[in-house]
């Protein structure tokens, strides 16, 4: 989370566990996530009706967020590996990448939990209200809030790589 007082970081795993082992189940995670996630986007691009549908347009953002969370992990396997951050050969660069993997991992959880939110309210509306879905919910909509969850989240979490924030992640 947030840290509003600067501390020193070595860039170091410390802990009882095995790097090694958790690059290992990070690296097969990694994998199977860009599998799975290729196979249901590419599925539903192909399926042109379904985009007349919000929920179409909500699952798909909540499944490109999911893709973006998946760009921390090679970085991690590769420190995990080394035993150290190793991402930049001196200490601003290892503070500016490990930064960005932070800003990509709040960036993506952020959207997904806004994303489901969305998805949770599209729902509602289309079981409980559903003349208020058919009024309200068009594929339009949903495209203009789902652009809107990504655009806050990424003005929201780039606030902590300007100079004198206070915020670091």
């Amino acid at each position: 989370m947030f840290k509003l007082r600067k501390m020193e970081r070595n860039y170091t795993f410390t802990g009882d566990f095995s790097p090694e082992a958790v690059a290992g189940v990070l690296s097969i995670e990694m994998i199977l996530a860009l599998i799975a996630n290729g196979v249901v986007l590419v599925i539903t691009i192909y399926q042109r009706k379904s985009w007349k549908q919000s929920s179409t347009i909500f699952f798909t953002s909540l499944i490109l967020a999911h893709l973006v969370l998946t760009l921390y992990l090679p970085f991690s396997i590769a420190a995990l590996a080394a035993r150290e951050w190793i991402i930049g050969s001196t200490d601003e660069e290892k503070q500016g990448t490990c930064d960005f993997i932070g800003f990509i991992v709040q960036f993506s959880a952020y959207v997904m939990y806004m994303t489901l939110s969305l998805i949770s309210i599209d729902r509602f509306l289309f079981i409980v209200k559903p003349h208020l879905h058919k009024r309200f919910m068009s594929p339009r909509v949903a495209l203009v809030l789902v652009i809107i969850v990504w655009i806050v989240n990424a003005v929201f979490f780039s606030s902590g790589f300007i100079n004198g924030s206070g915020i670091w992640y």
